[in-house]
Formats: structure tokens, C-alpha cells, sequence
């Protein structure tokens, strides 16, 4: 066995086998990350807005998704899932 094969065998390895391996890791710690980042992101953002401002931006948000539905001008109601289940008792 030649030197150059002995260099060709490693470099094949290194190039099948250990480099495929680090890239699969590395995007499995990038996703990772960003997953952590996400959480973190709407932690943040759930303690910025203020109680009555969440209920704003909620009934926003029905009253968009009826509109895109294809509803018109629909009589929504925020309903607190907190509330309801108290009175349900």
C-alpha cells in the first residue's frame, strides 16, 4: 500500500463519513437553538403585552381569520377560557 492510497482511503473516510456526521449534528444543535430562541421570543412577548391588550389583539385576530374566511363583518365575542370555566362550575 502506497502512501497516496493511505492519503485517498483517509480523505474517502473523512469525506463519507465524518463530514456528513458533523453537518447532520450541527444542523440538529441549530435547530435546537432556534427552537430555544422561539420560546424565548414569545416568553418575552407574553409578558410585554398588557392583560387588556391581549384581549384587543385577540378579538383582532378572530375578526381577521373570519374576514379571510370569507365572512362579513361577523359578530365575534373574545370569550377568556379562564372565566368560562369558572362559571361552568
Amino acid at each position: 500500500m502506497s502512501l497516496k492510497d493511505s492519503l485517498r482511503r483517509g480523505v474517502s473516510r473523512v469525506s463519507n463519513e465524518l463530514v456528513p456526521a458533523a453537518v447532520r449534528a450541527a444542523g440538529e444543535k441549530v435547530e435546537e437553538f432556534r427552537q430555544r430562541l422561539d420560546h424565548l421570543n414569545r416568553t418575552l412577548a407574553e409578558r410585554a403585552l398588557p392583560g387588556d391588550r391581549k384581549a384587543r389583539v385577540s378579538e383582532l385576530s378572530l375578526r381577521r381569520k373570519a374576514r379571510d374566511a370569507g365572512q362579513k363583518d361577523p359578530a365575534l365575542k373574545v370569550v377568556d377560557g379562564k372565566n368560562s370555566n369558572k362559571r361552568a362550575r
